[in-house]
């Protein structure tokens, strides 16, 4: 039976969800490794439906996957645990997805109106616009200047950067990609993060574009 006890006696350092656990422990079996593939739905049923596919392999066998909804928490212990995506294109699309989840302090303490015109300066103040994947997304994304005397627009904008920071961060040591590697990566997680939170795609394919 649970106790209140047990709940301080409970190791502070564990995963925090049960599948964390049940994986850790498959990883740390020798000849053990594993990939994660997302399964997206048609663009018109939108992100609300992405299914998380991992797979164990097993000293070369490949043993029975494990289905999921997305969940921002699951894909994080798996970056933790080491666990990459099945190739770049994945890898750039779980970034993608993890971005919503980074930037969601910053959305809930500045507003998403604040978050918008934060993000857009942010990178248009960087040599990210060098990079055509990105380039391409942002000029659609227009939003007024902001107030470079307002420290909430600072805070907000550093929010932001040390984001996008953690989330190299994640694919360099979490993940153990070369810099070289993780760049590309990187660029196209959020070229198609902005894409999506600013309509690019959907309003060219209105024709608004």
């Amino acid at each position: 039976m649970t106790t209140l006890d047990s709940f301080f006696q409970t190791e502070a350092e564990i995963p925090a969800h049960p599948r964390l656990r049940t994986w850790k422990k498959a990883l740390a079996e020798p000849g053990v490794t594993a990939q994660l593939e997302l399964l997206l739905p048609a663009p018109a049923l939108g992100l609300g439906h992405v299914e998380m596919l991992l797979s164990f392999n097993r000293n070369g066998q490949a043993l029975e996957p494990e289905s999921m909804a997305w969940n921002d928490d699951l894909n994080a212990g798996l970056i933790k645990l080491g666990v990459r995506a099945v190739d770049a294109a994945q890898e750039a699309e779980r970034f993608a997805l993890g971005f919503r989840a980074a930037f969601h302090n910053a959305a809930i303490e500045y507003g998403d109106g604040q978050v918008n015109v934060a993000l857009v300066d942010l990178i248009s103040d960087s040599d990210l616009l060098s990079y055509p994947e990105l380039a391409d997304v942002l000029r659609h994304c227009a939003m007024p200047q902001p107030s470079r005397a307002s420290k909430a627009d600072d805070a907000c904008r550093q929010m932001l950067a040390d984001a996008i920071a953690a989330r190299a961060h994640e694919l360099t040591h979490g993940l153990g990609y070369r810099q070289e590697e993780a760049k590309p990566i990187l660029l196209q997680a959020l070229s198609r993060y902005m894409d999506r939170r600013f309509s690019v795609s959907r309003r060219r394919g209105l024709g608004l574009l």
